[in-house]
């Protein structure tokens, strides 16, 4: 189970990385090819394909002054959860919940519900 939260982590911070880098193919690597994404962004519904957020850091680019928290909320055999707080990125601050199921014994994110 402890591997579980190890391998997890490793994947969400694909995210976080990409983010703080730019970098839209590693944060694809983190994300299931079919995974949505939901949340207010200055106050309008953003809701949708993960491909939302492949644009916004492809537009954006990298942000080295980017911080980011991230806690493996609950591990249930091959669903968790994962809270990441981001701060900093590009002047905007979100927190993350993160769904993941476990497909072919690795870990993806399937969903990203967020609050800017």
């Amino acid at each position: 189970m402890i591997q579980d939260y190890q391998e997890i982590k490793n994947v969400v911070m694909r995210y976080v990385n990409g983010c703080a880098t730019g970098d839209v193919e590693l944060t694809k690597t983190a994300f299931h090819k079919d995974a949505i994404m939901y949340g207010y962004l200055n106050g309008q519904l953003l809701a949708g394909s993960i491909e939302n957020l492949y644009a916004a850091i492809g537009q954006l680019g990298a942000d080295a002054a980017t911080k980011a928290e991230v806690d493996v909320v609950q591990v249930i055999g091959t669903a968790a959860t994962v809270r990441v707080v981001l701060e900093d990125w590009h002047g905007l601050s979100f927190t993350d919940f993160h769904s993941l199921v476990k497909i072919d014994g690795k870990w993806i994110i399937v969903s990203k519900v967020f609050h800017q």
